[in-house]
């Protein structure tokens, strides 16, 4: 399988000559995997753009190579083994000139379906970078595993298992211990003796407790300096941490404050039994809610900033700060759509079918699409919102300014 730099490489030197290239970046979260609705929001995409394409005047092969293009998308997207372990992907087809190629991505910011000259990359770019390198530690009673996770893949770094960390069972040590460490440590239990009427309280069990209560902090310890160590080697942006331990949080008392700066929290995972499927969609589950965590301080931030003059409210008012290339943070409910245009040469996205540069215009099926793009392209940041509350309080796209008009 190529590599994503291959992939970004070759897309990169990617000469369609006078054929066109059809880009697709679609969602494949939970919803959109239920009884496959990902397929039909891909054939309403297709056929939105079908009823369009014959306005732009292009040539017949390039119109049977676009429906080429659809034809290898669906079957592609038909196959549920191809879209394993991802929320979202993109696909880019230039049929008669031989390309075909599939990144898959943790989300995606819209389903979009454009038809352009070039392979529109961008996207993938700006989620690379927004996911960079995450660590993930992975930790039990006495089982410890260490992944790093990016865009292209996941790799084991470390795997070890703490061989004073185990008991046979309750207040007795008995039983070898783990990696041929055999009886290094067992329990010296006192003798109970007392006076005939004494009642004697369970001291073995007090012991008992207080080891369980070393061994945990101990294992806590050894994780912390190994993945201090593994981050000297491997530096990550993020580190998520999985257990079925309950006390699992208590690990924070232990972490170098380098890496508690990058702790973005935990799932439940057990080091002993773990898929990369799995691993990477519980990541993603997590990163995703805490992007949704974030909407409602963005949307206060919106309000107070409009006051100050460094923020708008409106989809033609945000136009216009991309045009001057003022936008810092886009916000984009997910559900909204607005028909509309491209110059087609300098690929302004614009709401009515009158380019400011007098170029020629064609009508497309969404503008938002084409505005992701221009904004990506002005290394805007892009924010998503989900929440059905705070995106009645958009009126249709938003954004944060870099200065004041």
């Amino acid at each position: 399988m190529n590599s994503l730099k291959e992939v970004i490489e070759r897309l990169l030197s990617f000469k369609p000559n006078n054929y066109m290239v059809a880009n697709l970046y679609l969602k494949l979260g939970v919803e959109e995997r239920t009884d496959r609705k990902y397929l039909r929001t891909f054939k309403d995409l297709v056929k939105a753009q079908k009823e369009l394409l014959k306005e732009r005047e292009l040539e017949n092969d390039v119109l049977k190579s676009l429906e080429e293009d659809f034809r290898r998308m669906e079957d592609f997207l038909s196959e549920p083994e191809n879209l394993k372990g991802c929320r979202g992907i993109a696909i880019f087809s230039s049929s008669l000139r031989g390309l075909f190629e599939v990144v898959k991505l943790p989300y995606t910011y819209k389903n979009r379906l454009m038809i352009d000259q070039d392979p529109l990359i961008r996207e993938i770019a700006v989620i690379d970078e927004e996911l960079g390198r995450v660590g993930v530690l992975l930790i039990d009673r006495k089982h410890v595993r260490f992944f790093l996770m990016d865009l292209e893949g996941t790799v084991e770094v470390l795997d070890f298992m703490e061989p004073l960390a185990t008991r046979a069972h309750r207040f007795h040590s008995g039983g070898s211990m783990l990696k041929g460490a055999e009886g290094t440590m067992r329990f010296s239990m006192p003798s109970r003796i007392g006076g005939p009427n004494m009642v004697q309280h369970s001291f073995g069990e007090y012991r008992f407790n207080m080891r369980i209560k070393e061994e945990k902090h101990r294992l806590f310890k050894i994780a912390s300096d190994a993945l201090m160590e593994a981050w000297k080697e491997n530096k990550f942006d993020k580190l998520i941490i999985g257990s079925d331990r309950e006390d699992i949080r208590q690990i924070e008392n232990h972490l170098h404050p380098y890496l508690l700066e990058r702790l973005v929290g935990y799932i439940n995972m057990n080091p002993s039994y773990v898929e990369d499927v799995e691993l990477r969609e519980k990541v993603y589950q997590l990163l995703m809610s805490k992007s949704r965590e974030e909407e409602k301080s963005l949307i206060e931030e919106l309000q107070e900033l409009e006051g100050r003059g460094l923020a708008v409210n409106g989809t033609s008012k945000v136009l216009e700060q991309l045009y001057n290339g003022n936008v810092r943070l886009l916000l984009l409910p997910d559900d909204f759509q607005k028909p509309g245009y491209v110059c087609e040469k300098s690929h302004l996205p614009l709401l009515t079918p009158e380019c400011p540069l007098e170029d020629r215009v064609y009508p497309v099926p969404d503008v938002v699409d084409e505005v992701i793009e221009f904004a990506l392209e002005e290394r805007a940041r892009i924010k998503v919102v989900s929440s059905e509350e705070l995106k009645r309080r958009i009126d249709g796209l938003a954004c944060f300014m870099r200065f004041a008009l």
